[in-house]
């Protein structure tokens, strides 16, 4: 597999990594709670969340996109996955406006990506390259056609 080549700032990577390396010494008895974040099911293991990203972003991370795991952000348990119920504005996606809802496809597309994402990074793969194999796993799924679309 082809990845794109990782064109960012350095200091994202060294972030990741020390977000990575340091996962596995959180404290499992800090969970955040709150109106912001709705459970939706359980799937592979994982307690999945729907979340408002403004309230994410607002109080927690500037950088917490659609989706996020335990290996990217330092906030969230390793059994948790937290989805965005909105896009929001600066988001890459194609065909969407600040504000607009997820689809339910969309919603579903995010969390195999951050379930890939975060079972690669669990065995020690840096965060770019699983995200780019978590992107190609979104496409061979299905549930889009392209993952920065809310095209079916």
């Amino acid at each position: 597999m082809r990845f794109k080549k990782d064109i960012r700032d350095k200091l994202w990577e060294q972030l990741e990594r020390d977000i990575q390396k340091r996962g596995n010494k959180k404290d499992k008895k800090f969970i955040l709670n709150g109106k912001w974040k709705k459970f939706i099911r359980k799937q592979n293991g994982f307690k999945i969340y729907a979340v408002d990203h403004e309230w994410v972003s607002n109080n927690l991370s500037v950088i917490f996109g659609h989706g996020g795991h335990g290996y990217v952000h330092e906030f969230i348990p390793h059994n948790e996955i937290w989805i965005a119920t909105r896009h929001f504005d600066g988001c890459d996606c194609k065909n969407t406006k600040n504000g607009r809802k997820v689809s339910r496809s969309y919603f579903n597309s995010t969390i195999i990506h951050e379930i890939t994402e975060f079972k690669l990074m669990k065995k020690g793969m840096i965060y770019w390259r699983a995200h780019q194999i978590a992107l190609q796993k979104e496409i061979e799924i299905g549930f889009l056609k392209d993952p920065y679309t809310e095209i079916k």
